[in-house]
């Protein structure tokens, strides 16, 4: 396999010969410019992974040309660099400029590299995406080609195609899981958080009789729910210590980043709205559409009454675990408030029966 390239842009000679030095051991091919129009340039002469440019520049600003990087070459994965930290440009970056990460000048070499390395990551699965889908179009055009063959036939070429759903499910469970190790690095106080979540509520949704293929939905939408975790710089994540507003308000965008980035991806469930409402509440007190009841999908109801449990299960780097007994009295206290009745009804019930078995949960 092809090294990955990776473009970098920058004004400023010394920074450009800084990432030159900090990369140079990397396992991926790096080119620098001083000049954005010679970036635009080369990027017609080769496939590049990643592309990440300072805003303030002379003859473009890095949004101008991140946003013509993203006209012509859509799966580049494009990351700004900047000395500003103001929280409203950050969100304009990432939200209306499609920026996949903003790293803050000076930068920490390690996260600086471990964000370059999740931005390749990023584009190998735009593309692999784009893989699947030709692939899945591909098998279409051959089912309709066998309605029209004999009986044999069709059962001999149906056989085959079940083999090949079979590689293509395979193929989609290593992705998801392959994105859930991606949040689960940066956040290790975390790790194996949402596998927990999905345990969780899978359980529940198997009490509630919902059929095998939403549970497995479900299940998958939970191995990811916060997926939208890796806009969130890693310090913020793991630091201990109480919230800024500007931090917390910083993390209360993960659902809608998360949504952006599964919408386009063509999935047998809807995830990507599952992750969006995760952190919705029945009496709209959620973030951040503020839906009530039943405008919040019954998955979505499921994965937050999970997520709450298992979080007051665990311990985090800003407080010790409050234990299974009170996360079952914060969903028993607030049923009908907060959270979906039928849902707390049978996630209380799991536990009153003891048919779940939380390996691994502290608490």
């Amino acid at each position: 396999m092809a090294r990955p390239t990776v473009f970098f842009v920058d004004d400023e000679e010394n920074i450009l010969k800084s990432i030159t030095r900090l990369t140079r051991d990397e396992p991926y091919d790096v080119f620098t410019f001083d000049d954005p129009r010679e970036a635009l340039a080369e990027l017609d002469k080769r496939e590049v992974a990643v592309v990440v440019a300072d805003q303030l520049m002379p003859v473009m600003t890095g949004t101008e040309l991140l946003e013509k990087v993203r006209n012509k070459w859509p799966n580049t994965t494009r990351m700004v660099l900047s000395g500003y930290t103001n929280l409203n440009t950050m969100l304009s970056f990432i939200n209306q400029g499609k920026i996949f990460h903003f790293i803050v000048k000076p930068w920490d070499n390690d996260e600086f590299k471990m964000a370059i390395n999740e931005a390749i990551n990023h584009h190998n699965l735009l593309v692999e995406n784009i893989k699947l889908t030709e692939l899945t179009r591909k098998q279409n055009l051959e089912l309709i080609e066998l309605n029209k063959s004999l009986k044999k036939k069709v059962e001999r070429r149906t056989k085959k195609i079940k083999v090949r759903e079979s590689q293509l499910k395979e193929a989609l469970e290593a992705i998801i899981q392959a994105v859930a190790s991606t949040v689960e690095m940066r956040d290790p106080y975390t790790a194996g958080h949402q596998d927990r979540v999905a345990e969780l509520a899978c359980a529940i949704a198997d009490r509630m009789e919902l059929s095998a293929d939403r549970q497995e939905g479900i299940r998958l939408a939970c191995v990811i729910h916060d997926l939208g975790k890796i806009y969130v710089p890693a310090e913020i994540l793991t630091r201990p210590g109480k919230l800024t507003d500007i931090e917390r308000e910083l993390i209360h965008v993960h659902p809608r980043v998360g949504y952006d980035i599964l919408k386009n991806i063509s999935l047998p469930w809807p995830i990507a709205d599952i992750v969006y409402q995760h952190h919705e509440r029945i009496n709209g007190k959620g973030y951040p559409l503020g839906l009530t009841g039943d405008e919040i999908l019954l998955e979505a109801r499921i994965l937050a009454v999970a997520d709450v449990v298992e979080a007051m299960s665990s311990h985090r780097p800003y407080r010790p675990a409050p234990g299974i007994e009170l996360a079952l009295e914060e969903i028993s206290e607030n049923k009908g408030i907060l959270y979906e009745p039928a849902v707390v009804e049978a996630c209380l019930h799991l536990f009153a029966e003891g048919k779940i078995t939380l390996q691994g949960w502290t608490g």
